[in-house]
């Protein structure tokens, strides 16, 4: 059993995910702006700092695993979107990657999401300025999107960075994979339910299994990309929707 750091610990998947970790034996440090072991705004340069340097304290220098699951909602404003749902999410794994190289058997999750597959909605610049790693880029291209649109574009960005990775984490020993959700009972769902504009087309999204899936059906498939189950897998993006994404692209691999 090993160390694992999952960030968005305090709600939602990444809380799902921590318990299922605890219940298979691993030690989980959460990483939270409120309720972690390591409380920080991702959100933030400095943020993401503090988390890097209390999770270094926290682990002893020494991660067997990662998971970024922290994020904020399509209701929400669009700058911080972009800046917590891909810059937050991608510091935390690319600035724990000296704490993975020295774990046993390390691999790490980045949480994505079936809105990522929706590339009609991509704003020219935003995407490019993501994986160029160019904040400042990213955050005036997003300017006068809606948080729907920069929920989009991050995701999609965060599932393409995983793949650009591949060969320069496989070459640490590190594997890297993401998950893209369907509709989740988090309550970020519950809030998109009741949002105005997002609501409607959220509750209309047709999902081939025929319904919304528990939080811990999620933390199942996350940890099972962290452990020996998936010691091949890796560069991977793995749809756990219900079928979503195959029903909206049944002709894209």
């Amino acid at each position: 059993m090993g160390t694992i750091a999952v960030t968005g610990s305090a709600s939602g998947i990444g809380a799902a995910t921590a318990e299922r970790l605890r219940k298979d034996g691993h030690r989980v440090i959460g990483v939270d702006i409120r309720g972690a072991d390591v409380t920080a705004d991702l959100g933030t340069a400095a943020g993401r700092q503090a988390a890097v340097e209390g999770l270094t304290q926290a682990c002893g220098g020494v991660l067997d695993g990662m998971v970024s699951a922290a994020g904020l909602g399509p209701y929400c404003e669009a700058e911080a979107v972009i800046r917590v749902n891909y810059f937050g999410a991608v510091a935390m794994l690319d600035d724990v990657v000296e704490l993975l190289a020295r774990g046993q058997a390390p691999s790490a999750v980045a949480i994505s999401s079936i809105g990522g597959v929706f590339v009609d909605a991509l704003v020219p610049g935003v995407v490019e300025a993501c994986l160029a790693n160019d904040e400042a880029c990213a955050v005036r291209a997003i300017a006068g999107s809606d948080g729907n649109q920069a929920y989009i574009n991050a995701k999609h960005a965060l599932a393409r960075m995983v793949r650009l990775r591949a060969q320069s984490w496989g070459e640490r020993g590190i594997r890297l994979n993401a998950v893209a959700p369907g509709a989740t009972e988090t309550p970020m769902l519950d809030n998109l339910h009741a949002h105005e504009a997002l609501g409607p087309a959220v509750k209309a999204m047709p999902i081939p299994l025929g319904r919304s899936a528990p939080a811990a059906e999620l933390a199942s498939s996350i940890a099972f990309l962290l452990g020996p189950d998936a010691s091949y897998v890796h560069g991977a993006v793995l749809h756990v929707d219900g079928g979503a994404d195959a029903l909206v692209r049944p002709e894209t691999l």
